[in-house]
Parts: structure tokens; C-alpha cells; sequence
């Protein structure tokens, strides 16, 4: 793998074809990113974070990539962006058509596609800037749609597409777990709980008409089992009618990789999951802790399905559970997690999602000794494992995210003092569990399932 942008590689000589000739493609697939027909979903901020950017600097003073690379210009996210503007005014605008000296911009060949390609998968898209930004010009808008182009001519990261959308479409989850091994791994669970808590739960699995259906991360079946067996023992606890769907009924996964690369990609996946849903009959889909599929299903729908094809409520489990304490429905005892506690703000969770408060006021109720990480909430830092990062490790792209965005996490979680970090979104918690390894940090991750289960009053 050659180097063309830094010492990592988000993408393979496979996938990046850097032998072949792509600029004319590219072009094409650009021309039609900014047709309103085409793209009307994001088409006006797309085209106004394009047409307007006042090179301040604000953005960068907030990039943890930018910070956190010693201030390196080629993670600058204007510096990012302008990649892809000067795309936009050479070939796309009349006097860059008719007269390109006068704005600046050179003809885009071979070896500077090789770069930008690279260069959208150095940002998680984690938004910060946008927020930051006095003129709201969305950089990571920009690196999306850039993605999308190029995901339209074939170069995009395999974990994302082949071992991602693919697999979950053919599959039913992007960990390739068929029906069988599903099953065995829920009567796993049940018996864990049962060793660990002393009493047994029954998790029930594709029951129909169910109140709440709830969808994890694929994933978490595998890495993060505590945090599923913490919503068993949850809903269990709450006494409500709910279900688990095996890959029989469709999709068992709620995540959506799509978001990240692929407007086509996610609009798939989140048909089939529909429709998953709408086979089961469930009132209401309760999205597990991930992040990106929170965002994709309480937003994101809205500009794709019509009200009238999603006749089901959306909820976070992070919501359900800041009601049920709330309402008494569970109840809970601080002092059975007596260990100094941080959160992580997850951007999609909290800078795209708004939840803020639920996190906060469910773990204040669940552990004695809660403490803020700084800065939080809104400027949270986002900690390396977004928009597909944390399944990321090719090319050294490991050490990438650990020594940007995981040395600021890593740092900030070193100054809380804690022993515990709650995590909220299934890539952060693939992220923190290598950083917590790449740095030698004393302390562990819980989900925040797992918590309010240990917590629970029976």
C-alpha cells in the first residue's frame, strides 16, 4: 500500500485502483451529487457549505484530528473541505469552466483523487465544527457527500460495504451470525444472567405484536454482551411485552453503515429493516445503544419515509430507560456501582441525537460517584470511532486513531479520575476498549445498560 496522503491508509490499492483512470468518472458522479433531483435530500446545505466558507479558522480550533496531529494542514477541516470546493469551482461553476486561473484551481488528476480519497476517511464526521462554525458551514457534509461520490465509482472501505451493507442485506446483520448461532448465543446469555444475578429470565426472541422490539447492534451479540444481557435483565425487570428478532424475520441489526459512505447503501438497509419491523407488528422499535443507528432512524428517516411507511415509534433504550426510573417503573440503587463513573458524550447520541440529560440523569440515579468528562455535552470530543472508524484497522489505521482522536479521549479520561467510563454507542465502546489497551489506562467500559442492570432492586 503507497503512501498518498500521510503514513496511514483507510483504503486498500484494491479498492483505490490508483493504476486505473477515475478523474473523469468522479466528475460524472459529482455533476450528479449536485443535480437537486438527484440529491435533493442534502442538496441545500450541501451546495451552501460548498458556495460559502470564510477560512476563520474556527473549525480547526475545534477538530480534535486537527489538535490532536500537532496542527498538521492536511487535517485542517476547511483545508479538507477546500479539497472538494476546488473540485467544485474549477469544473462545476462558468468561471471555472471558462477561466480557472481566476479561481484559483488546477486540473484534479489521478494522484490528487488517490489523496482526497484518503482524506475524507481522516474525519468521523463528528460535527464539531459545524457547530462551532459562525456561518454553520457543515465540513463533515462535505466529506460525506465526497464519500457518496466516491462510493459511486467503486472506492469505498470493504468494512463498510462488502463486510458491512452487503453482508447485512444477504445476512440479515453485518456480523454474518445466521439463525442458529443467534439462538445459541441468547440461551448463552440467559444462562450468564442466571450464573451472575441467581434468578432466571426468559429473553423472548421474534415474538409478534410485541410492544417494543429491540434492536442492537449485530455486533454487541459478540463483543458486548453485557450490554444485552443488561437490557434483558431491564426489560425484564420493567415488566413490558418486548421481543428480540433473530435474522428468520429479516434484519436483527440496527446498525446502518450506509450512513456513514452511501446514501443508496443506507436507504437499502433501512428499507429492509422496515420492513422487518412492520412483519413483527411491534408498536415500538427501541434503538440499541448505537449511535449512528439512533441517528438514522429518528432523523434521517424523516427525510426519506413518508410518515404513512413507518407506522411505528422510534426510541432510544437510553429514553425508555430515563422514564422508567423516573416513573418508578425499575428502581435502582446507586450504591451498587460504587466506582467513580464518567460518560462520553457520543456524537451521534448527543451533538446529532440530543440526548443529553437521559444519559446523565440514568447514571446520577445508578452510580454513587458520577463525574463529567471536559468539555462535555455539545463539544464533546468526539473519540476516534466514528462514521466506520472503529471497524477500521488496515493500512496502520489503528495507530491513526489512537494517537488523534483516541490521545485527546485517552487524555480526558486520565483527568476524571474514574475507573469506569459509560458508553452509550457500540463503535465508541470498540474504540475505548483500544485505547484503554494502547494506552495501558486503568480503567474499564461499561455500556450503560449494564450499569442500571447491576444497579437494579429486585
Amino acid at each position: 500500500m503507497r503512501k498518498v496522503l500521510d503514513d496511514f491508509r483507510a483504503l486498500s490499492d484494491e479498492i483505490l485502483r490508483a493504476q486505473e483512470v477515475r478523474v473523469p468518472q468522479f466528475l460524472a458522479a459529482m455533476k450528479k451529487s449536485l443535480d437537486r433531483r438527484d440529491n435533493w435530500t442534502f442538496w441545500l446545505p450541501y451546495i451552501l457549505s460548498l458556495e460559502v466558507c470564510m477560512k476563520c479558522g474556527t473549525c480547526a480550533e475545534v477538530c480534535p484530528v486537527y489538535i490532536a496531529s500537532g496542527r498538521q494542514e492536511i487535517y485542517h477541516p476547511a483545508v479538507r473541505s477546500d479539497l472538494i470546493r476546488r473540485v467544485y469551482r474549477r469544473y462545476f461553476t462558468w468561471v471555472g469552466r471558462l477561466f480557472p486561473g481566476l479561481v484559483g484551481a488546477e486540473e484534479l488528476t489521478e494522484d490528487k483523487l488517490d489523496a482526497l480519497a484518503e482524506s475524507i476517511y481522516r474525519c468521523t464526521v463528528c460535527r464539531r465544527c459545524a457547530y462551532a462554525c459562525p456561518l454553520a458551514i457543515d465540513n463533515g457534509l462535505i466529506v460525506r457527500e465526497a464519500r457518496k461520490i466516491f462510493d459511486a465509482i467503486g472506492i469505498a472501505p470493504d468494512e463498510l460495504k462488502e463486510k458491512g451493507t452487503r453482508k447485512q442485506l444477504e445476512m440479515g446483520n453485518a456480523t454474518g451470525t445466521p439463525t442458529a448461532a443467534f439462538l445459541d448465543i441468547i440461551e448463552f446469555l440467559e444462562e450468564e444472567i442466571e450464573d451472575q444475578r441467581g434468578y432466571k429470565i426468559k429473553i423472548p426472541v421474534d415474538k409478534k405484536g410485541a410492544e417494543y422490539l429491540v434492536m442492537h447492534n449485530a455486533g454487541d451479540y459478540l463483543a458486548f454482551a453485557e450490554t444485552v444481557m443488561g437490557a434483558a435483565e431491564i426489560f425484564h425487570a420493567a415488566g413490558v411485552d418486548w421481543t428480540l428478532n433473530s435474522p428468520d424475520t429479516g434484519i436483527n441489526d440496527v446498525v446502518n453503515y450506509g450512513v456513514f459512505f452511501s446514501d443508496e447503501e443506507f436507504a437499502k438497509v433501512l428499507k429492509a429493516q422496515i420492513k422487518t419491523i412492520l412483519d413483527l407488528g411491534v408498536k415500538t422499535l427501541v434503538v440499541g445503544e448505537c449511535g449512528h443507528a439512533f441517528e438514522a432512524f429518528k432523523f434521517l428517516i424523516l427525510r426519506l419515509i413518508p410518515p404513512s411507511e413507518r407506522p411505528f415509534e422510534v426510541k432510544s433504550i437510553l429514553e425508555l430507560i430515563d422514564e422508567w426510573i423516573r416513573e418508578g417503573r425499575i428502581k435502582v440503587d446507586p450504591e451498587k456501582n460504587p466506582e467513580p463513573v464518567t460518560y462520553h458524550d457520543s456524537c451521534k447520541v448527543g451533538r446529532l441525537g440530543g440526548l443529553y440529560e437521559e444519559p446523565r440523569r440514568i447514571l446520577k440515579a445508578c452510580c454513587k460517584d458520577f463525574r463529567e468528562m471536559e468539555p462535555n455535552r455539545e463539544m464533546s470530543y468526539c473519540c476516534g470511532g466514528g462514521s466506520g472508524f472503529a471497524i477500521m484497522t488496515k493500512g496502520n489505521f489503528l495507530k491513526f486513531r489512537m494517537e488523534t482522536y483516541g490521545k485527546i479521549k485517552a487524555e480526558q479520561l486520565k483527568a476524571t479520575g474514574a475507573s469506569i467510563v459509560a458508553l452509550a454507542c457500540s463503535n465508541c465502546k470498540g474504540q475505548f476498549r483500544d485505547l484503554i489497551n494502547y494506552y495501558k489506562l486503568p480503567v474499564r467500559f461499561a455500556g450503560i445498560s449494564e450499569l442500571v442492570a447491576n444497579a437494579l432492586v429486585r
